[in-house]
């Protein structure tokens, strides 16, 4: 009982815990409204916003969980801490903005872990990993991802509008239709909600008790359900661009955005009924029939 006792949370421990938490915040306070800044100022890293809503939607789900947490100091803490700090520092004196956002998310790290130990990220890595996803990903990494699916998504949905008896010609990342040169390439390349895509399912495979190599499957899968969604969105943009007026195409274009959200969930869903057609466990368990 002793043990227990020494091990339980109270209203000290929390406060020295919260107040760690403030103290880092306040220190990488620049990187933080930095990263806010991203978020809110361009439109290709909105996903950042969705990231803490997932997180907490994911701590929801394995609240049950908290009762494992223990009060657990430890020197690996205040390690991550400093490195954090250090991380950090030197992201912003160079000029590498991934090292200066990462580094204060490291040090706050550092202070739960440093209370809690490796029981926390055990109970709680999904959580964990949605929150780093916060860091805003490198101007380069998009370009490079973004390069090879905007080609590939153009090509597919030049031959699916040649399908369809449209009377479409491409010239690189740009579709001709009815006469309207349409710069689909750019416009729709994926890029603006493929990260968005991505939390979505990550919200999805950590939200169910999938097993872990459906979780692995679905996560590979991913990039393949955002290129699919792109180009269903494609097909249509390029005819409201072709036919109709621009204004009325813009909005096409913008519904169509959203509308991939909903669409990923459905093209997941429909991985997993394959799955189970083809009689492959995804789940850690199965309902007894009665």
């Amino acid at each position: 009982m002793s043990q227990m006792r020494t091990r339980g949370w109270t209203t000290p421990r929390l406060l020295l815990m919260a107040a760690s938490l403030l103290v880092v915040a306040w220190w990488g306070r620049r990187a933080l409204e930095d990263i806010y800044l991203f978020a809110v100022g361009q439109t290709d890293n909105g996903y950042i916003l969705c990231a803490p809503m997932v997180a907490a939607y994911l701590l929801w789900l394995r609240r049950s969980r908290l009762q494992f947490i223990r009060y657990r100091p430890n020197l690996v803490g205040p390690a991550l801490i400093a490195l954090g700090m250090w991380t950090s520092t030197w992201g912003d004196l160079n000029g590498v903005q991934l090292a200066w956002h990462a580094g204060v998310l490291i040090a706050m790290f550092g202070c739960v872990y440093g209370m809690t130990g490796w029981e926390v990220v055990r109970q709680f890595a999904p959580v964990i990993i949605a929150l780093l996803l916060v860091i805003p990903v490198p101007g380069r990494v998009r370009h490079m991802l973004a390069a090879p699916a905007q080609e590939f998504s153009v090509v597919t949905a030049h031959g699916v509008l040649q399908i369809l008896g449209f009377d479409a010609i491409r010239s690189g990342n740009v579709i001709t239709i009815a006469g309207e040169p349409v710069a689909v390439g750019e416009a729709c390349n994926g890029m603006r909600m493929v990260f968005a895509l991505a939390l979505v399912v990550y919200a999805f495979v950590f939200s169910v008790p999938f097993s872990m190599t459906t979780r692995l499957l679905l996560i590979v899968l991913a990039p393949v359900v955002a290129l699919v969604c792109n180009i269903v969105r494609l097909v249509p943009t390029s005819i409201a661009y072709g036919w109709f007026d621009p204004t009325v195409a813009e909005q096409i274009h913008d519904i169509g955005g959203w509308l991939m959200l909903p669409l990923a969930l459905v093209l997941l869903m429909g991985i997993v009924r394959l799955l189970r057609w083809l009689d492959v466990p995804v789940m850690n368990w199965r309902l007894v029939p009665s």
